[in-house]
C-alpha cells in the first residue's frame, strides 16, 4: 500500500471520529480530562512518506475520543474521560457479548515456555545510567539512545525499593495524543508502584522534530517502524535490568487504546516470550473497514491475559468491541488463560473503583498481573476457580 493510500484511510478514519456526537459523562475534579503533553525528545532519524509500507494484515488504531489526528484535519484533543460509575453499572455479562467468527491458529509453534529467554544486549553497547524516581517529575529519561533513535520514557521506582530483592517490572504504553506522564498520572503509578511493590516503565512515542513519527503513536500500522520500536523495548528491558533487581518472571505489558493495540501487536511477535502476562485495555486485533486487519500469530509463551473494553459503544473509527473480542477468542483458542472485563462506558477510562480509602484505584489490574508469574497456564492460574473479591462485577473468566 502506497503512502497516499495510507493517508486517505487515516483521513477517512479521522473524519468519522471528528463527526462523532456521542456525549460523554463529565469528569470529576480529581479525574479531569487529560491534556496533550510534549514529553518525548525528537528522534534523529525518521522515514519519509515514501518509505511507508503497510500490509493488509496490519492493525490500525483510530484511537479513543482523545485519540484522533490526521493531516489537514482538526485534532480531537486528549480527552480520555472518567465516567460516573453510576452510568456503567449495567454492564453486559459474558453471555451478552457475542463471539466473533473463529480465528485460525497455526499449529506449528514451539512447546510452551516455562522460563523467559535471555535478554537481548543493549543496542548501543554499555547501558547509560538511567534516571529514576518515585514521582512523575523525578523519573523522566530523555536522550536515551536506542539503535539509531533518541527516545524518552519515565522510570518510576518507588521509595520502598531498596535493592534487597527482585521486583516486578510493568511496561505501560500510553494512548494516542498522550505521553508517559499521562499514563503515570491517570494510572496512579506513583501510588500503585509503592502499594503493589513493582517498578513501572512508561515509554513515550517516537518523535521527529517535535512531531510524532507515527500517525497513531505506535507503529502497528506504519510497520516500517516496528524494528526500531522492538529495539527500544529490548533496550529498556536490558538497561533497567542492568541497573535494578528485576524479577524476570514478573515482567508485564499493559497498554491503553493505541498502546493496547501496540501491546497486542507485541504479543503476536517473539517479544511476547518476555512477558509473564499482558493486559489490553480497549485494544485488541484491529480491523478497519476490511482494509487493515491484524491477525493473531501464536507464540511459544502462553501468557495469561486480561482483555478489557467498553462494550458495544467502544468505537471511534475502529471497532474496539470487535477487536477486543477477536483478541480474546484467539487467545482462548490458543490455550491462554484469559479474564475478560466488559463495561458499558465506551472508549473511556474503565469505571474501576479503589478497593478502599487511600488504596490505589486500579489495584485489580495490577493484581492480575502480579498474581501471574511467568509460565502460569490456564490450568495453574490462581484465578481459575474465580476472581478476587475486588474484581468489578463486569469481569469474568473467558472460556
Amino acid at each position: 500500500m502506497r503512502a497516499r493510500e495510507l493517508l486517505l484511510i487515516i483521513t477517512v478514519i479521522t473524519s468519522v471520529a471528528c463527526a462523532d456526537t456521542v456525549s460523554t459523562p463529565a469528569a470529576t475534579a480529581t479525574d479531569s480530562a487529560l491534556m496533550i503533553e510534549e514529553a518525548a525528545t525528537p528522534a534523529d532519524t525518521a522515514a519519509s512518506p515514501e518509505d511507508v509500507r503497510v500490509v493488509v494484515d496490519s492493525p490500525v488504531d483510530a484511537g479513543s475520543i482523545e485519540d484522533v489526528s490526521a493531516p489537514d484535519v482538526t485534532v480531537v484533543k486528549d480527552v480520555l474521560v472518567t465516567p460516573d460509575v453510576s452510568v456503567v453499572m449495567d454492564a453486559p455479562t459474558v453471555a451478552d457479548v457475542p463471539r466473533d467468527a473463529p480465528t485460525d491458529v497455526a499449529r506449528d509453534v514451539p512447546p510452551t515456555l516455562r522460563e523467559p529467554p535471555p535478554l537481548r544486549a543493549y543496542s548501543r553497547g554499555t547501558c547509560p545510567r538511567l534516571v529514576s524516581g518515585p514521582t512523575n517529575d523525578t523519573g523522566l529519561n530523555t536522550g536515551f539512545r536506542s539503535g539509531s533513535q533518541t527516545r524518552s520514557f519515565r522510570l518510576i521506582v518507588p521509595r520502598n525499593y531498596d535493592g534487597s530483592s527482585d521486583w516486578p517490572l510493568m511496561f505501560t504504553w500510553h494512548w494516542l495524543n498522550a505521553s508517559s506522564s499521562s499514563f503515570v498520572r491517570t494510572g496512579e503509578l506513583e501510588t500503585a508502584t509503592e502499594q503493589m511493590r513493582f517498578i513501572a516503565i512508561a515509554p513515550d512515542r517516537l518523535e521527529n522534530g517535535g512531531n510524532r513519527a507515527y500517525q497513531f503513536d505506535w507503529p502497528f500500522a506504519e510497520v516500517w517502524g516496528v524494528p526500531g520500536e522492538l529495539t527500544f523495548f529490548d533496550d529498556m528491558l536490558a538497561c533497567v535490568s542492568a541497573q535494578f533487581r528485576i524479577d524476570r518472571r514478573k515482567v508485564y505489558g499493559v497498554g491503553v487504546s493505541a498502546g493496547a493495540l501496540w501491546v497486542t501487536y507485541l504479543s503476536t511477535t517473539d517479544r511476547a516470550n518476555y512477558f509473564a502476562a499482558v493486559e489490553s485495555l480497549s485494544g485488541g486485533l484491529g480491523d478497519v473497514f476490511g482494509v487493515w486487519r491484524m491477525e493473531y500469530a501464536p507464540q511459544a509463551n502462553k501468557f495469561p491475559a486480561l482483555v478489557l473494553w467498553g462494550g458495544p459503544t467502544d468505537w471511534l473509527g475502529l471497532d474496539f468491541n470487535l477487536a477486543s473480542m477477536r483478541y480474546r477468542d484467539a487467545l482462548v483458542r490458543d490455550n491462554h488463560f484469559v479474564v475478560q472485563c466488559t463495561h458499558s462506558a465506551g472508549h473511556m477510562v474503565p469505571p474501576i473503583m479503589a478497593p478502599g480509602p487511600g488504596m490505589t484505584r486500579f489495584q485489580f489490574l495490577w493484581q492480575f498481573a502480579l498474581d501471574h508469574p511467568y509460565g502460569t497456564t490456564a490450568a495453574t492460574s490462581p484465578w481459575r476457580t474465580g476472581l478476587p473479591s475486588n474484581a468489578p462485577s463486569w469481569c469474568s473468566l473467558a472460556r
